[in-house]
């Protein structure tokens, strides 16, 4: 007896596109079931498309559409990859919701996995390999095993892929795949090859990745050219790790990569300038040479990549990085390819600033000075004020030709507050090296253009600093006091005032008594900044000569901290890595693998501990119930403890001398009870025995346990029995066996809710018994 209770739906095709996010339609979920059952046999791929767009629809709405778990696996045995992708998602999102529906569709994915079309092998093992949950693993390795040696390439990469899957989930079950894995390097196609070298880095991370022998390097330069750029790129990547073992093998390698240099591809050329600059870093000579061949390939990728600032950017990080070694006279005479275009955007602008006053020597000074004049009155502030500390990191560079610097920086005086404002903080670095040019920045000091706190911090540092050679030091000092100021800037005003006090004691005798009030008798001053004032008045009024004594030293600085720092840091990046782009070092933003181990850690014990906190709240809310309602334990029970009930107790579990023997009803009234009842109890077993899985055997089974068959049929190795029984109330049974996915469904209806639930044990048992389920 097979039911269609489902319109046809051959013509409710319409004519415009289907709207699958109209509105919330939970309440069609029964018939979308419905309607998913009767395309399953639909020969057009197209109708069975829409079916299950809407099925996934409904799923992105957050509609619960679990209840068509067996349908869309049913709906699995198609070959359109359309509808296999689409069911894949369907089943990896609920599989681990219920472990009777991951096996259901775990054996979907097994039998596909055997398919003809290796397209659809690997898509289903690569969903196999996605079910996140400890049953699912030892499905998941005899599957991955069998790929590993597939005919088709796809399929055995993805198969590489999961063996790094299994390694996140339970390394201890990969058993020594290292070796099947080392065995795959020597495979006919270029992907396995790559997919094969990532995991096993991945596998064999804390062992320093995989191992490369000679004969390995061989086989992998040869074979060079059959990759793909980032195949290539992945070669190059491991070779740089490889140490020849003499200079003969080291010049057979980079004279076989040389060629490499002119590629277009910015990856390739970065690994190769990677492998040659770590064969020869411990080889001074040989080192220079290599980065002087290199540079023309840097320049030109920087020059042709004007399209893709993605690219240029990475490439002038690496000049930089280059430069900034040392080495920046390598790049000196091609100080034009890093002027600034008007196309170029910002970021791009910025870094060929900071490549040029790294490059500056003394025959492109001049022109170079001209051109960063010129972006000095970008309309862009950011540029203009990088340009100014570009002039100001040159003059600091090459002091002997800092004179002309500090001229031209003295010369945008005139020009807006914030080039004037930017000045100052470059003149501030420049005069703590080089004291003798404070003559040609008096103009610019006694501006009144300046506005922005840091730069007047800086200002009043430079007037505390050299005091005595400008004029009007104190008078500008004074302008200062008592205005609405940062903490920071008054701090700086206090130290400055008795500097120049030292050397201009009469001019700053009231100024610096004037700071002094102002300091210490205002309530809201900053606690920190009153008691050294406070300190400093008391010394004064001890013996100022020794204080005097204490101010005087040298102020010329041969090396500032910060370029030191960064110059130890530098030594430590990585060429060809995110670290030359960050300029951090590694380590400081790549967590190791130890990182997320603890944290897969920890989250399997919130996990763990949430589901045992679930379980003691549930078992301590059936006990308060037991304690408010004491008659519910006690079946027939009165207030009166002497009284006995004449009430049967109810059974907690169904024996074959529950049901009556030879019960008999017809067709039409178990169609007729079947479909008004609601829904009872499911389940879903896998099938581990085929050799009663037909109808007579089963028939016959359930006989014995007075279960008896009204209807029955067999449809594409689907097996659909319907069953009926009577003990305290009739119960009915829907039996399926998929012979395709190696399931049983049972699905049970009662008169009395409850008794399904115990009629469906009840089966679930005897099936047991003659291990036809698991």
């Amino acid at each position: 007896m097979r039911s269609n209770y489902a319109t046809n739906t051959e013509n409710g095709s319409a004519t415009k596109p289907q709207q699958y996010f109209e509105g919330n339609r939970k309440g069609e979920v029964n018939e979308l079931k419905i309607l998913v059952k009767n395309t399953i046999n639909e020969k057009d791929d197209k109708k069975k498309r829409e079916v299950v767009k809407k099925v996934i629809a409904y799923m992105t709405l957050g509609i619960d559409v679990s209840k068509l778990f067996p349908e869309m696996c049913m709906a699995s045995y198609t070959n359109d990859l359309v509808q296999k992708k689409m069911i894949y998602l369907y089943l990896t999102t609920y599989a681990e919701q219920n472990k009777d529906m991951a096996f259901m569709a775990i054996s979907t994915f097994q039998k596909d996995c055997k398919h003809n079309d290796p397209k659809i092998r690997g898509f289903a093992l690569r969903n196999l390999c996605s079910l996140r949950f400890s049953g699912a693993i030892e499905f998941l390795m005899p599957a991955i095993k069998e790929a590993l040696s597939d005919i088709d390439a796809y399929v055995r990469k993805t198969a590489i892929m999961g063996c790094v899957k299994v390694f996140y989930m339970q390394p201890e079950q990969l058993n020594n795949i290292e070796d099947q894995l080392y065995k795959m390097i020597s495979d006919n196609d270029p992907l396995v090859i790559i997919n094969a070298i990532h995991a096993l880095n991945e596998i064999l991370a804390q062992e320093g990745g995989m191992a490369l022998s000679k004969k390995m390097v061989d086989y992998l330069l040869g074979r060079l050219k059959e990759f793909n750029e980032w195949g290539q790129a992945t070669i190059l990547d491991e070779l740089s790790k490889y140490s020849p073992k003499d200079d003969k093998e080291m010049f057979n390698i980079m004279n076989l990569l040389e060629e490499r240099l002119k590629h277009s591809c910015s990856a390739i050329v970065l690994g190769v300038i990677k492998v040659f600059m770590n064969f020869t870093k411990n080889k001074p000579q040989i080192y220079e040479q290599v980065i002087t061949r290199v540079k023309l390939p840097l320049v030109t990728l920087a020059s042709i990549s004007e399209g893709n600032f993605e690219i240029m950017y990475t490439i002038l990080c690496h000049i930089k990085y280059i430069a900034s070694k040392g080495y920046n006279s390598v790049f000196a005479s091609d100080y034009k390819s890093f002027y600034c275009r008007v196309d170029e955007p910002t970021y791009i602008k910025l870094l060929k600033l900071e490549i040029l006053s790294l490059i500056a020597c003394d025959f492109n000074l001049g022109d170079m000075l001209n051109e960063l004049g010129e972006y000095v009155t970008d309309v862009d502030q950011e540029i203009s004020k990088k340009s100014i500390q570009a002039l100001g990191a040159i003059a600091i560079r090459l002091p002997d030709l800092a004179t002309a610097i500090v001229k031209q920086l003295s010369s945008f005086v005139t020009l807006q507050d914030y080039i004037t404002n930017e000045v100052i903080l470059v003149f501030k670095d420049i005069l703590r090296k080089e004291p003798k040019h404070i003559k040609d920045c008096l103009e610019i000091i006694q501006s009144d253009n300046i506005t922005d706190s840091n730069s007047k911090i800086a200002l009043i540092y430079i007037l505390g600093q050299f005091g005595s050679q400008i004029p009007l030091a104190p008078y500008i000092l004074e302008t200062y006091i008592g205005a609405q100021e940062s903490v920071e800037l008054k701090h700086t005003l206090l130290t400055s005032c008795l500097k120049v006090f030292f050397v201009r004691a009469p001019e700053m005798h009231q100024v610096l008594g004037k700071l002094f009030y102002v300091i210490i008798n205002n309530e809201n001053e900053d606690i920190d900044l009153k008691d050294r004032a406070a300190y400093y008045y008391r010394a004064l009024n001890s013996n100022a000569n020794e204080v005097k004594q204490l101010w005087q030293y040298s102020i010329k600085v041969d090396k500032f901290l910060e370029e030191t720092i960064i110059n130890k840091e530098a030594l430590l990046f990585e060429f060809n890595s995110l670290s030359v782009i960050y300029e951090k070092n590694v380590n400081k933003f790549i967590k190791p693998i130890e990182y997320f181990n603890n944290l897969r850690n920890k989250e399997l014990q919130d996990l763990n501990q949430e589901q045992q906190q679930t379980q003691t709240s549930t078992t301590q809310e059936q006990t308060s119930d037991v304690i408010e309602n004491p008659q519910s334990q006690s079946y027939g029970q009165t207030n009166d403890l002497l009284e006995i009930s004449d009430q049967p107790q109810q059974q907690m579990y169904l024996s074959v001398d529950s049901f009556i023997v030879n019960f008999t009803i017809d067709a039409d009234h178990f169609e007729n009870m079947w479909t008004n009842l609601n829904d009872g109890a499911t389940f879903t077993r896998m099938l581990i025995r085929n050799d009663i899985a037909n109808e007579t055997s089963i028939e016959q089974l359930f006989k014995q346990y007075r279960l008896y068959n009204i209807a029955a049929g067999e449809e594409e190795n689907v097996l659909k029995m319907y069953f009926y029984g009577s003990h305290q109330c009739q119960v009915f049974f829907e039996f399926e066996i998929n012979k395709n996915l190696s399931t049983v469904i049972l699905n049970t209806r009662s008169e009395i809710e409850d008794q399904a639930y115990l009629a469906s044990k009840y089966v679930e048992d005897f099936l047991k018994q003659v291990h036809l389920i698991e």
